[in-house]
């Protein structure tokens, strides 16, 4: 029996990152988020922002996650700000931060698991 890589323990306990999805499985992802919010990065800049732990995000720091460029990430931390699920929290080093509104409003849970189906839809 062979010893799990840190990547497939990882995936049993939450989706992969949006960074580390397969084309196919990405494109049907960035698919539901348009049908859903009407923009197809929206799912998954908000997937991100619900899951780091950090009490602040900004769009540099989810670039890492979201293999987006960071006007387009950015512009969803704006659009999830006038939502009202996240909040200005200040800029630092010359980057524009946010933190969630609420961290557990059910708009972060929906998120995650509207993400969690589309990457796993036959669990």
């Amino acid at each position: 029996m062979s010893t799990p890589s840190a990547r497939d323990l990882e995936a049993r306990f939450q989706p992969l990152r949006p960074c580390d999805l397969e084309p196919e499985v990405l494109l049907r992802v960035r698919e539901h988020s348009k049908r859903l919010f009407g923009n197809q990065d929206r799912l998954e800049v908000a997937v991100a922002a619900a899951r780091t732990a950090l009490d602040s995000v900004n769009a540099t720091d989810l670039h890492r996650e979201v293999d987006l460029a960071v006007n387009r990430i950015r512009a969803q931390l704006l659009a999830l700000e006038i939502l009202g699920y996240l909040r200005k929290a200040g800029i630092k080093n010359g980057k524009r931060l946010f933190s969630r509104a609420e961290d557990n409003h059910r708009f972060w849970a929906f998120a995650l698991g509207e993400y969690g189906d589309c990457v796993a839809p036959d669990e």
